[in-house]
């Protein structure tokens, strides 16, 4: 949570100039949508030379950068691997292990399942075949015993190197492959619920300003439609915290929720720096 609060303040300024251009971007829309119908119908290479000029143009008049839109999203790709890493081999990137200890770990609780599998076939040979008993003797030499992906945690849960756990759950679990423990549900529900309520407090912040949403239909310049982008992200996200270990989910979570508070705060400072605006205007007019 800490993590996911210093990220947020840290790319705080990102989310400022983004607020401010997503304001200007509105504004210079009709002039786009100009230049658009202007080049509908032509597609020689001058004409494409000339709309991309023109573009670029509207850009500079209005100050914004069609690339700083792109660059907070671009920014989480690095620092969500990042936490997926930390999460997965926290020996490696947490306690900074020797990579030969940690393999030690896991020779050892190979050998130790592996024997305990060689015992409990022993105790039921009795039951088997010649033939079955040395197929399920060969599945066992076969057997990896270790997940490749999250073996490091399963090294923490066994020698006990690490506590992991948050509110009486483990970070390092990983819902889909704990189904019977319902607990882990509760971050890849919380990843989904936030990502929503954020999408949603955003959209009924642009009503208030008298920004509508419009149909893909009703474009003059084609885009996709947002509203199924929208509605299937909180579920995409959702699977994504349900597949990866609990602390990639719960730093999403709360980046997220600490997502959700600095928008609104964000917007009441505008609102009130815009409505102080007006009525200064006003006064100055009487």
């Amino acid at each position: 949570m800490l993590i996911g609060l210093a990220i947020r303040l840290i790319i705080l300024p990102f989310n400022i100039k983004t607020q401010n251009q997503s304001k200007k971007m509105q504004e210079m829309m009709p002039e786009m949508q100009k230049i658009e119908r202007k080049y509908a119908n032509r597609t020689d290479q001058e004409a494409m030379i000339l709309k991309s000029q023109e573009t670029m143009e509207l850009y500079k008049k209005y100050k914004v950068s069609p690339f700083l839109s792109c660059l907070l999203s671009l920014i989480q790709i690095p620092i969500i691997l990042a936490m997926f890493y930390m999460m997965a081999s926290p020996l490696t990137h947490i306690m900074k292990m020797d990579e030969a200890q940690i393999n030690e770990y896991k020779d050892e609780i190979i050998a130790t399942r592996k024997a305990e599998a060689v015992a409990m076939l022993e105790a039921t040979s009795g039951e088997y075949s010649l033939v079955e008993y040395e197929k399920a003797l060969e599945n066992i030499e076969k057997a990896t015993y270790l997940n490749p992906t999250y073996s490091e945690i399963e090294v923490i849960k066994e020698k006990e190197l690490m506590d992991l756990n948050f509110l009486g759950i483990n970070l390092g679990d990983v819902a889909s492959a704990n189904k019977g423990n319902y607990k882990l549900l509760v971050i890849p529900v919380l990843s989904a619920l936030f990502t929503y309520l954020s999408v949603a407090v955003t959209n009924w912040l642009n009503k208030k300003k008298g920004i509508v949403q419009q149909k893909p239909e009703d474009m003059e310049i084609p885009m996709p439609d947002m509203r199924i982008m929208n509605a299937t992200m909180p579920i995409m996200l959702g699977f994504v915290a349900y597949s990866v270990p609990q602390g990639v989910g719960l730093y999403w979570a709360t980046s997220n929720f600490l997502g959700i508070i600095q928008t609104l705060v964000m917007n009441h400072k505008v609102f009130k720096k815009e409505k102080k605006m007006l009525n200064e205007g006003t006064t100055k007019k009487k």
